[in-house]
């Protein structure tokens, strides 16, 4: 081959190679127009209600004039709302996944399907957007807005999803109660009974003598937070709310002060507790070992020999 034609092939090459470069960059800065969710900016301070909905589960919150939330009635949970803001607010581009209303229902995003969000504030809707199925990797969800036929891959904060419940946007603290403030403690499980009482700064089991301090001091970091991980049923509450529970807690503060007071009890169905400081109020789930933790037997804050 001549060096006239090892030229020109060359030059044919280039040519080619710049062809594909362009297009390349082309067809990158087309999907990122086409990729653009275009959500409407909304913020807690502006929004009113929140309505999330798939079939006939239906999650509202609403913003009461104290500025705290509720979800169905019942108090909602503080970060929770406040996360679902940071998401519908997280600027991390979505991804185009597909264009074609035949993938609606294989996504889950079709209108029968999906899960509904209404972010309302001063009488007008503010936002709309339908979530479907997870995508492929953790923590990112299908996504769509109604009437685009162009669905997109979530990939920054988490929206609710397919498996979200009303439950989940519900305040789960039961009590939170800071150590310092306690001056006595009661503690009934079945028979055993037994109270502590702090005296400067010394804690004295009532008709034992001194307590294990440290042991003491972990039994009251176990109240400065403690959360449910669900929460009864109404038959299930008022069922509950009629037995004798099996163990309860009294915590106390200066002049006798009721802190708090918790009631647990153990069916076939979870371990419950519920504040009977509070007549009538939430009957929560939490985990069966927590028992123990609450309200441990009297041997166990004795000192140790």
């Amino acid at each position: 081959m001549s060096p006239r034609q090892l030229r020109a092939v060359a030059l044919g090459l280039a040519a080619l190679l710049l062809l594909w470069f362009a297009s390349e960059l082309l067809s990158k800065r087309s999907d990122r127009i086409t990729a653009s969710l275009a959500l409407a900016p909304v913020s807690e301070a502006t929004t009113d209600r929140v309505t999330i909905t798939r079939g006939a589960d239906t999650a509202l919150l609403a913003k009461g004039t104290d500025t705290a939330w509720t979800v169905n009635g019942y108090a909602a949970s503080r970060q929770a709302v406040t996360d679902l803001f940071a998401a519908l607010r997280d600027s991390t581009p979505a991804e185009l996944a597909a264009e074609s209303p035949g993938s609606f229902a294989r996504l889950g995003v079709d209108s029968m399907g999906g899960r509904w969000i209404r972010v309302a504030g001063g009488g007008r809707t503010l936002v709309t957007l339908i979530t479907g199925q997870n995508g492929p990797a953790f923590g990112t969800v299908y996504v769509r807005k109604p009437g685009d036929t162009r669905v997109f891959l979530w990939r920054g904060r988490s929206l609710p999803g397919p498996t979200s419940r009303v439950d989940d946007w519900r305040d789960k603290r039961i009590a939170g109660v800071e150590p310092d403030t306690v001056r006595a403690f009661e503690i009934a499980r079945g028979k055993e009974r037994y109270a502590l009482e702090r005296r400067d700064r010394r804690w004295t089991i009532a008709g034992r003598g001194p307590a294990d301090s440290a042991a003491v001091t972990r039994l009251l970091e176990q109240y400065r937070r403690v959360a449910a991980v669900g929460f009864a049923t109404a038959p299930q509450a008022d069922s509950l709310r009629a037995r004798r529970p099996s163990r309860r807690a009294t915590l106390r503060g200066t002049s006798g002060r009721v802190l708090v007071a918790l009631a647990f009890d153990s069916t076939a169905g979870g371990t419950w507790v519920y504040r009977a400081d509070r007549p009538a109020g939430t009957v929560y789930r939490i985990e069966p070992w927590t028992v123990d933790q609450l309200t441990p037997a009297g041997q166990a804050l004795a000192p140790k020999r």
